[in-house]
């Protein structure tokens, strides 16, 4: 099981191509499924790959790696994707219909969980491609029923993530992956323009707001260690911000999250245990110096985000593509949401433990912090 998005408390999954819901009390709940796109070979293809059966035959071999993701519009209105495709639902998730072919290279899911966003009435879809295909943003005017190129960059490789910033109203994106490419901004009907690129530094995939900083996680598995950064609001017109590190880790971070309080504002980022080198890391860098563990770290606005606690870990499940080279081999997951009712959600997905589950800290113990205090501990990098 996949965590989706949370809407109005309700909390959207996936398992294979079957969309549905979750809950403590009576855990995954289908609601409907996929469909399949293709037809012929293509189409025994698409299921080997994307059911759920397929997928845990293969788990010992690649891992048990990630399909559909979905993402809650409201009033019934699901958004859902996987490979190069996107589909549509308007009834709740019972039936779907197919409504844009994604790039060709697109990965397994089609794009990142951070690719969508509403904003001031429309929707964004950031595009994920691997190959040559140029990187874009498409919009849709109404619900996701059709859509149109927003923006395109031709000088990255693709968009991470779309991001709305609650404190200012602005739509914010990152992209990736080389120095070059790497670039934290701000969308527009002008296109992109960048606060901050040029370095793995300005490499995130997920961005969280605080009233007075934006922060993210270095999403880089080759450098010495990954980052946790905060970049002033005051600085955000400087010609070139420096974003200040306020907290260091192994493994690349992905996700990024906050959590609302009466007395704080918590700031919560997971990292993701990678086991292959990265393939846009630089000459004299290929390496990787991830630890292989995975884990969620939180701090607050009452220590300035100087305290870090670590609220959850566990190990990237082992897998034969880890040692051979043409076989692809999956990460290790934590996939985050944050929601007022249920607080934070963890999905660990291909890890060693609660491997597809969905582990839940209430908001009542963000206010006792009763949490493990972590400290970076440096490891050997692995060539």
């Amino acid at each position: 099981m996949k965590l989706g998005g949370v809407r109005d408390g309700t909390v959207y999954v996936t398992r294979g191509l079957d969309i549905g819901t979750w809950s403590a009390e009576e855990g995954f709940l289908t609601v409907g499924s996929l469909p399949n796109p293709e037809s012929g070979s293509d189409g025994l293809r698409f299921d080997a790959m994307n059911r759920w059966l397929p997928k845990r035959l293969l788990r010992p071999i690649t891992g048990l790696y990630t399909t559909a993701n979905v993402w809650p519009l409201g009033d019934d209105c699901l958004l859902a994707t996987v490979s190069r495709w996107l589909f549509r639902s308007a009834d709740g998730g019972r039936s779907w219909t197919l409504v844009r072919e994604l790039p060709d290279s697109s990965g397994p899911m089609g794009v990142l969980p951070t690719a969508v966003r509403e904003h001031r009435g429309r929707v964004y879809l950031a595009e994920y491609p691997l190959g040559d295909d140029p990187a874009r943003v498409l919009v849709s005017d109404d619900r996701g029923r059709t859509w149109s190129p927003f923006v395109e960059r031709p000088d990255v490789r693709h968009f991470h993530g779309l991001f709305v910033d609650p404190y200012t109203d602005r739509l914010w994106a990152t992209t990736g992956d080389t120095n070059d490419e790497s670039a934290i901004g701000v969308l527009s009907e002008e296109g992109f323009a960048p606060i901050g690129r040029g370095s793995q530094r300005w490499r995130a995939v997920g961005l969280a707001f605080g009233s007075e900083a934006v922060f993210w996680g270095k999403d880089s598995s080759y450098t010495e260690r990954a980052e946790v950064l905060r970049l002033s609001r005051e600085s955000l017109d400087d010609p070139d911000p420096t974003p200040e590190t306020i907290a260091t880790t192994a493994c690349p971070i992905y996700y990024a999250e906050t959590l609302d309080r009466p007395d704080e504002h918590w700031l919560v980022v997971s990292t993701t245990s990678t086991g292959r080198i990265d393939s846009t890391a630089p000459d004299g860098q290929k390496r990787n110096t991830c630890d292989g563990v995975a884990r969620v770290l939180a701090a607050s606005s009452a220590s300035g985000y100087e305290t870090w606690y670590e609220l959850y870990a566990t190990e990237r499940r082992d897998a034969v593509g880890e040692r051979v080279d043409a076989i692809p081999a999956s990460n290790g997951y934590l996939f985050l949401a944050t929601d007022p009712e249920h607080g934070l959600l963890i999905n660990p997905y291909n890890t060693t433990d609660d491997n597809g589950d969905i582990v839940a800290i209430t908001p009542a113990a963000f206010d006792e912090a009763d949490f493990a205090s972590y400290t970076d501990s440096r490891t050997e990098v692995r060539p």
